[in-house]
């Protein structure tokens, strides 16, 4: 199943280009999941304690620039430069699996291999949040803790200069979409260490910002955005500890 999701969210992120809207990369989300038999598991979904009385709206989180993580697709367009975060889960057979990518928009200039219409700081930002996630999902073995995580995610971080997103982080996950523990992207503040036992399923979810890494809700109540302004970038991955 983990390998499904990836796939899903790769035929995804081929589809970002400038002028397709985030709407219709929800709607293929959907198609997919129809194709593929599973369920998309965040349409209709409360996280705990959640204040509001509707579920998430769509089976697709779809955010751009300075929006982190939750963005609700709509008709947006999105445009050559943009900075897109796509995040999806999948139920099938009682299980749950949760991933994320973030595409940079642009055609790829050939004789430096950037994308177009991309700043330096988007690339590097990029760049530094899919390492953190590769050093993550290596700590994720059996006798290793939560913090070993969140210590590699964040020397990540401080390694290309950019600031790991208080306050949000990846968590366990099998028969419920969120489950205990939580895994941190940084050490400091966060509860003690949990020792990762074989069996264990985790979403590791590193998200960094260019700038700082301070956050708000936006008036729809569900998208994440950064207080300040400035780009965010977001990678996941759910893996089994062996």
């Amino acid at each position: 199943m983990e390998t499904l999701l990836n796939g899903i969210i790769s035929a995804l992120a081929a589809m970002v280009a400038p002028g397709v809207t985030t709407k219709q990369l929800d709607e293929q989300a959907e198609r997919l999941c129809a194709v593929h038999g599973v369920k998309p598991a965040f349409k209709g979904y409360k996280p705990p304690n959640f204040g509001k009385e509707e579920g998430f709206p769509n089976a697709l989180c779809v955010s751009i620039n300075e929006e982190v993580i939750h963005g609700i697709p709509s008709d947006r367009q999105i445009v050559e430069g943009d900075v897109v975060k796509l995040d999806m889960g999948i139920e099938q057979d009682g299980q749950f699996d949760d991933g994320a990518t973030t595409v940079l928009v642009g055609d790829i200039d050939p004789k430096t291999g950037h994308i177009l219409g991309t700043s330096a700081t988007a690339r590097k930002l990029v760049k530094a949040t899919k390492e953190a996630l590769d050093a993550g999902i290596a700590q994720a073995k059996a006798g290793k803790t939560t913090h070993d995580i969140a210590a590699v995610v964040e020397a990540v971080a401080k390694k290309y200069d950019v600031h790991v997103i208080h306050g949000y982080g990846g968590h366990g996950i099998g028969e419920q979409l969120h489950m205990e523990p939580h895994i941190p992207n940084e050490v400091a503040g966060e509860a003690a260490p949990v020792k990762l036992e074989k069996g264990m399923r985790i979403a590791i979810e590193p998200m960094f910002g260019s700038n700082h890494g301070f956050t708000q809700v936006a008036k729809d109540g569900w998208t994440v955005k950064l207080r300040n302004g400035g780009l965010a970038a977001h990678f996941e991955q759910t893996v089994t500890i062996e």
